[in-house]
């Protein structure tokens, strides 16, 4: 049986890099699993996941956090937002948007809800760079 973590990092990738109101502001092709070292905002990755077994009789589980990120800066600035914060917001709504309650279909597990729960948006250490943090839990039977 495949990860259900590892499934809806993929699915939910996909489903990002999909979603017109979100490609809008971010290319398709900056949405990553992993970006590669040198690259310039604004982007976004799908990488970071915690799993905690959840199983109920005769039904095993899971609970997924995934967490995604958004960077941006002011050197590439989106339209009429405001600057690189203001474009992080911008960002973590469409994410939001997307995936809130989005019937993800996973290969080999089943995706029973998929919420946001929240999300931050900041300054990185560098003062610079607009980072959003978008919280996501789900609930996946296996």
């Amino acid at each position: 049986m495949a990860s259900p973590a590892h499934e809806l990092v993929g699915t939910a990738t996909a489903r990002l890099r999909a979603c017109t109101a979100l490609t809008a502001l971010v290319a398709a092709n900056k949405i990553f699993y992993r970006p590669p070292a040198s690259f310039t905002p604004p982007y976004v990755t799908v990488d970071d996941v915690s799993t905690l077994r959840n199983d109920m009789t005769c039904v095993t589980g899971s609970t997924v956090s995934l967490t995604i990120h958004a960077w941006t800066d002011d050197s590439n600035p989106l339209p009429n937002t405001g600057g690189a914060l203001q474009d992080a917001r911008a960002i973590a709504w469409e994410i939001a948007n997307a995936l809130h309650h989005y019937p993800l279909t996973l290969p080999n597990n089943n995706l029973v809800t998929l919420a946001h729960t929240g999300e931050r948006v900041f300054y990185d250490a560098d003062g610079v760079t607009g980072h959003a943090v978008i919280d996501f839990e789900a609930v996946i039977e296996s």
